[in-house]
């Protein structure tokens, strides 16, 4: 035996359900609606009395010649828009027009691959799988990674607070090779007087303290961490 599909009902379905449920409460209704969908209610030799092609529900033909297939004009206009969709459906599966239409239908509802070979053809070249040691190799990584402390850089601390009177030491390393001999270095230093006579002149006293503020609060940060 078919099972009935059934959607929303339409308006010739209310219609008809309306003269068995009218006036009962929803509890006392539960019972009568499931008589009325296996068809136990009405007088089955009745020809008019038929199942609406769309909705699945039961409903009365009031048409003259006694031929329509749906309910309503609204279950009318979908099972058009419905058959019409099979249709298309069943020409672009019978006479495809490119290629990938002969292996994968996308057009219905629940898109499926006709070919298994080219689903795994065309899913490979976006989920492309790694290879046994490729995956060994990336996890010894990642586990020697971890074992170091990961991939962060190490915190750099500096001792800044404007008001250094030390300058660092600069070293110059020259290569072993004998094709190019280095040329003479230039070392220009500048005191921490002229430092601070160039910043006066660029900025304001307001806006050197502020800086100096921030750099001492920032180094005292750093260190409690």
């Amino acid at each position: 035996m078919k099972k009935e599909e059934y959607k929303y009902p339409g308006p010739g379905a209310v219609e008809f359900a309306r003269q068995y449920v009218e006036g009962l409460t929803r509890k006392e209704a539960l019972p009568v609606i499931r008589k009325l969908l296996k068809g136990e209610l009405h007088d089955p030799t009745d020809k008019r009395i038929k199942r609406c092609a769309y909705c699945g529900y039961y409903y009365r033909d009031k048409t003259k010649p006694n031929n329509s297939k749906t309910c309503s004009r609204e279950c009318k206009i979908d099972f058009d828009t419905l058959n019409r969709a099979k249709k298309r459906a069943d020409e672009a599966l019978l006479n495809p027009r490119k290629k990938k239409e002969t292996t994968y239908v996308w057009w219905l509802e629940y898109p499926f691959w006709i070919s298994e070979y080219e689903m795994l053809k065309r899913s490979w070249k976006y989920e492309v799988p790694y290879a046994p040691d490729k995956l060994a190799e990336i996890r010894a990584a990642q586990q020697r990674d971890g074992a170091m402390g990961g991939k962060r850089k190490p915190k750099c601390e500096v001792n800044y607070n404007g008001d250094e009177k030390v300058q660092p030491k600069v070293s110059v390393n020259f290569g072993k090779t004998s094709a190019h001999k280095p040329s003479e270095v230039t070392v220009s230093r500048i005191t921490p007087e002229e430092i601070e006579a160039y910043f006066a002149s660029k900025y304001s006293e307001k806006h050197l303290k502020m800086e100096r503020w921030r750099a001492e609060n920032f180094s005292r940060s750093k260190k409690r961490d």
